[in-house]
């Protein structure tokens, strides 16, 4: 099993993108002859379509013939004509040489002609000259002379040759406009936007007559030139937005703009027409249009018009009146366009018109002596003719872009009453006492968020959006939201403490005066609030929302109280129990009613529970009575069933009753939700001075309890001073509880600690546990003590208190402890405590999540490092339940399965790895995480297990990375069960280093030893050449590449290893064993086997586990698709 393993992991060193460069593509080709001629000497000729540089050398009788660029050449020529005096031939593997070792000794002489080498082999004795070159070759030679300064000339006297003058005509089309060029073919023309403009360059020197080209051309195609050395650029109107397009055509080039400005008068016919309503106010506007008009300024910026009285118009000549009048009917001015706003009067009021094309959200009121118009559309406004037809009313307007719409601000004479109405797609804004049409109300009501913190929200039906601007006038931030019509408004201002209401005759304005105050809409609904809560008033009058009940309509009546509590219980009991017993049947509930209001009056919830029972199983129709389901609701509040209670309490007959709001409020606090507990106490406040002082008391308490949990410490100190007069409903440690509470809200900490600390002393159970609980948290935050003393307190109050929120809340608070120090088995086997005892608490989900979210950046982040490998596997094994779903899950498992192959656990990793692929993952997911199985089976020395994974997730369209990655890994795994041809196969499809790196592994590890030599020189590529010393996967490679040749017993190509890396190889750590491996053949012993092992085993394994960590940080997911198929590279899919 080991040594399979370490073949596997032998057979993987190749599997990453890094590493050892591969040579690059083939760069010539030469044809290659060989001739012995009758002088006695051997000529060799290297035909080649482009020359590269070249070296020739001759070395211990070996020809060496080498090029600056790899090239494809076949050297069997050489060996069939020379074969007397060539013994051996051999391209290198790069294909940069071609190496020849001779009989004898000889000499050379190299010279070329055109793009053909000749190397001639002269014999040792030869004497004079060296051969000349044949004589064919010098006709040609001189012939291409001849004809290259016949066309050198010929390009002269078309330089010289003067060009016709360029002319440019043109036309308007009616979609187009086109402009025609008369440059030759052979003049290079080009054109490209600039800006609004279009530029078309001549490449050449012709003439040009601007003025002239101008008074042909039509108006609308003027042109402009600039004038540069060997081109002109000729530039025309081009506005954006407008296509473009030239091409040549009969011996010139031609360009076409198009024109949008064709449909602009069919688009003007498509407005939509005026509102009935407005039709006379926009005739009066188009009356008066004829009068010049100001030209206004553009809408970028803000920008300020100022209203001027009308020019007196002066005397014209009769005719040229009649012309300007003539001119006014046929072309009216912009301003006559119901497009634009416009003034119109009615008596003494002044109306304002904003038409629009489409509904728009609009928001108007004034403050100070400026009116405010925010509109949701940012098309810019032309004020003028407003400004000139307003009478003096209005003194200046400025508008404003903002984010999806503009504001509009007009500086007015005096201050007026301000009214607003919609009128189809148009805005009116009335200035006067004229009012327009009536408007609804927005109301502002008091509101509190899901954990009790107060707002303020309204129904805001078309609810727009919100905008927020600087008051330049006053310098405050405002919030001002739109909203679509009808007209619906703030009637009068409301002042808060951290913001106020200003009123408005349309839309809703809110002044900041809190920095973090914040104005949102959720559909249609504006929510005004902060993340501490609002400062409201807990004044009942003021903020109550029920209407107080009429009297003897409480149930639970003081009054009820006091007659029942004046008599002994004992016989108060008997009486009412008989009287419901011989009650006659008409008056039976009415009897069992009295009994069951009786025992909820005196604590007594589970007999009035089971009264109530018995009246609605012999009247069922008694629960249309109000008193029934009330005391229902009161009796399962008070046996701790809060969700049973508000089940009883949705009916809609008791949606308004302010009695059935306080013990909704009651059950919503026991379940735990502050915010809608608060509010119904807000509703129900008209019914609690009805009530006895012992109710009284239980509901201001909850209402004192319910503020401090929200941080409103100023409502929880209002509420527990109307407590002072009240007795406690429960015993006096919780009265105490709420006065350190109180003062801890209010900094008095000191205080607050003593408190705690007599109720942790004096108190009953359950509020000695919560003031322990509340004192840890105190003295945790003042850093009195140390968490590890507070985890010791916590743990030793949840071992004494179990069942209810004190120990969910001791629990949430040692788990945070726990993950602080990062104890992390006591902080998940503390969740999964309070998850098994609270299953349905909102706190416990809340937890769950966050320790979840804790639990996933402990495996997905660092945390895990830090931890031992086996630690980090038995917690997830054993909390695996927080594992989550989804993308996050799948890559926690993967993770995971790193650690199992970290700890050499190879079975454990690839069955988790298996199972996301047999159960979890569809698409390139599972393809890669299918890749990293195979991984795994490989180094656990199963390839038959790789190829099966992999086959079962083929499918096309993965990423060009995951593609290779898997043909990679299949290749390999192929290579190990024994079928190297089609490894080979495979790795033929592959391009680049990674196919190279692939191939001369396949061959090593099939034992063809003279392919892997020359596989794994390939891989090496020039890097003998480079300035830079080998890097030591580039080392092992020459050691493998001469290992594998001198098993292949090729000494030339050992010598070929020396010759090229032996300075290299020299100056490094590597030098002995080089020496050993290039040794001859026949020299090669013990030391030799040893280097061959050592390279056949540390260097793979090495470079497999590189490259695993590498390719597990990598995301192939993210890479761009491949553009074919797998099936392109292999006889089968990726």
């Amino acid at each position: 099993m080991a040594n399979g393993r370490v073949r596997a992991l032998v057979a993987w060193i190749a599997l990453g993108l890094s590493g050892v460069a591969c040579s690059p593509a083939l760069g010539a080709n030469a044809t290659v002859s060989a001739v012995m001629a009758p002088e006695g000497y051997a000529r060799i000729a290297f035909a080649f379509d482009r020359l590269p540089g070249y070296q020739t050398r001759l070395v211990s009788n070996v020809l060496v013939v080498s090029f600056d660029e790899p090239v494809d050449l076949d050297p069997a020529p050489i060996s069939r004509a020379l074969g007397r005096i060539v013994s051996v031939v051999r391209r290198d593997p790069d294909g940069a040489a071609v190496r020849m070792a001779l009989s004898g000794t000889a000499r050379i002489d190299a010279k070329e002609a055109g793009d053909t080498l000749f190397v001639d082999l002269l014999p040792s004795n030869w004497a004079g000259m060296p051969p000349p070159l044949p004589n064919d070759v010098i006709a040609a030679l001189g012939k291409e002379a001849r004809e290259g300064r016949a066309i050198k000339a010929e390009e002269e006297r078309r330089r010289l040759r003067p060009l016709a003058p360029l002319t440019v005509s043109g036309a308007t089309h009616p979609t187009f406009r086109r402009l025609i060029f008369s440059a030759p073919e052979s003049v290079p023309v080009a054109f490209k936007r600039v800006g609004d403009r279009v530029a078309v360059t001549i490449s050449a020197e012709m003439p040009f007559d601007l003025e002239a080209a101008r008074a042909k051309l039509p108006p609308e195609l003027a042109i402009d030139v600039s004038r540069a050395r060997g081109s002109l650029t000729i530039y025309a109107a081009a506005p954006e937005g407008r296509d473009l397009r030239g091409f040549r055509d009969d011996g010139g080039f031609v360009l076409d703009i198009d024109r949008s400005d064709a449909a602009a008068t069919d688009a003007a016919a498509d407005l939509p027409p005026l509102a009935p309503a407005l039709k006379h106010a926009a005739e009066t506007a188009r009356t008066s249009s004829a009068a010049p008009v100001e030209e206004p300024r553009s809408a970028d910026a803000p920008g300020v018009v100022q209203g001027e009285p009308p020019a007196p118009e002066l005397a014209r000549p009769a005719a040229a009146a009649d012309r300007a009048s003539a001119a006014a009917v046929s072309a009216p001015a912009p301003a006559a366009s119901p497009q634009q706003p416009f003034a119109t009067r009615v008596g003494e009021t002044l109306r304002l018109t904003f038409p629009f094309a489409r509904a728009t959200p609009a928001a108007v009121f004034r403050r100070g002596v400026s009116l405010w118009a925010v509109f949701d559309d940012p098309k810019t406004l032309d004020l003028s003719g407003l400004l000139r037809d307003a009478g003096g009313v209005i003194a200046a307007a400025e508008q404003t872009p903002v984010e999806g719409g503009r504001v509009v601000r007009f500086k007015l004479a005096r201050a007026g009453l301000i009214t607003a109405a919609s009128t189809g797609c148009d805005w009116v804004i009335s200035l006067g006492e004229d009012l327009l049409s009536a408007s609804g109300s927005i109301e502002l009501k008091p509101a509190f968020s899901r954990d009790g913190r107060a707002a303020v929200e309204a129904e805001a039906p078309g609810l727009g959006a919100i905008h927020t601007l600087r008051d330049p006038d006053v310098g405050d931030m405002l919030a001002i939201a739109t909203l679509a019509g009808p007209a619906r408004n703030v009637d009068r201002p409301r002042q808060f403490v951290e913001f106020s209401a200003l009123a408005t005759a349309q839309g809703v304005a809110i002044g900041l005066t809190a920095d973090d105050l914040r104005v949102t809409g959720d559909l249609d609904r504006l929510r005004i609030w902060r993340d501490e809560g609002l400062a409201l008033s807990s004044d009942v009058p003021a903020m109550a929302g029920t209407a107080a009940p009429a009297a003897g309509a409480t149930i639970l009546s003081a009054a009820a109280w006091a007659e029942e509590s004046a008599r002994p219980f004992g016989r108060r009991e008997n009486e009412l129990m008989r009287a419901a017993a011989m009650a006659a049947p008409d008056s039976r509930t009415e009897a069992r009613l009295a009994l069951a209001t009786f025992y909820q009056l005196n604590g007594r919830a589970a007999d009035s529970k089971a009264v109530l029972g018995a009246v609605l199983a012999d009247d069922a129709a008694a629960e249309r009575d109000p008193r029934v389901p009330i005391l229902r609701a009161a009796a399962e509040v008070d046996l701790g069933r809060p969700e049973t209670a508000l089940a009883i309490l949705r009916r809609p007959q008791l949606a308004a009753n302010p009695e059935a709001a306080l013990w909704r409020a009651e059950a919503e606090a026991e379940a735990g939700r502050s915010g809608p507990a608060r509010e119904a106490l807000r509703r129900g406040a008209p019914a609690l001075p009805a009530l006895p002082a012992v109710l009284r008391g239980r509901f201001l308490e909850s209402a004192a309890a319910l503020a401090l949990d929200a941080g409103d410490a100023p409502a929880a100190a209002a509420e527990f001073e109307r407590l002072a007069s009240l007795p406690s409903t429960r015993d006096p440690g919780a009265r105490e509880l709420l006065r350190a509470r109180l003062a801890e809200a209010m900094g008095q900490t000191e205080r607050a600690l003593s408190v705690y600390k007599g109720v942790i002393r004096g108190g009953s159970p359950a509020a000695a546990a919560e003031a322990d609980l509340r004192a840890v948290e105190l003295r945790l935050r003042r850093n009195e003590i140390s968490a590890g003393d507070a985890i010791v307190r916590l743990e030793r109050l949840v071992a004494g208190w179990r069942g209810d929120w004190i120990e969910a809340e001791a629990l949430a608070r040692l788990i945070d402890l726990y993950g602080k120090q990062e104890r992390w088995r006591d902080a998940f086997s503390a969740l999964r405590v309070a998850v098994e005892a609270f299953p349905n608490a909102e706190s416990s989900r809340t937890l769950q999540d966050r320790m979840q979210e804790r639990f996933i950046e402990l495996f997905l982040g660092g945390g895990v490092d830090r931890m031992s490998k086996l630690d980090a596997l038995a917690l997830f094994y054993d909390f695996k339940e927080l594992s989550p779903g989804g993308k996050r899950g799948d890559e926690l498992v993967r993770r995971l399965a790193d650690k199992l192959v970290e700890v050499d656990l190879l079975d454990q990793a690839a069955e988790l790895l298996n199972y996301q692929v047999e159960h979890r993952l569809t698409g390139a997911a599972r393809a890669q995480v299918a890749a990293r199985a195979a991984l795994v089976h490989l180094m656990n020395g199963k390839p038959a297990e790789a190829v099966e994974v992999l086959r079962k997730t083929r499918q096309a369209d993965l990423p060009a990375t995951l593609v290779q990655g898997r043909l990679i890994l299949e290749a390999r795994a192929l290579a190990a069960t024994g079928r190297t041809d089609l490894a080979l196969e495979m790795a033929d499809g592959l391009k680049g280093p990674e196919g190279a790196r692939l191939k001369a592994d396949v061959l090593w590890s099939a034992r063809r030893w003279a392919e892997a030599g020359e596989a794994a020189e390939t891989m090496l590529g020039g890097a003998w050449r480079a300035a830079a010393p080998l890097a030591s996967e580039q080392r092992a490679q020459v050691l493998r590449a001469a290992v594998a040749l001198s098993l292949a017993g090729d000494g030339l190509g050992v010598d070929r290893i020396r010759q090229k890396f032996g300075a290299k190889m020299a100056d490094s750590s590597d030098a002995a064993a080089f020496e050993v491996v290039t040794a001859p053949v026949e020299a090669q012993g013990g030391a030799f086997r040893e280097i061959a092992r050592s390279i056949a085993s540390s260097a793979a394994f090495e470079a497999f586990l590189k490259e695993y960590r590498s390719r597990a940080a990598q995301d192939p997911a993210n890479a761009a698709p491949t553009g074919v198929s797998a099936s392109a590279a292999t006889p089968s899919r990726a």
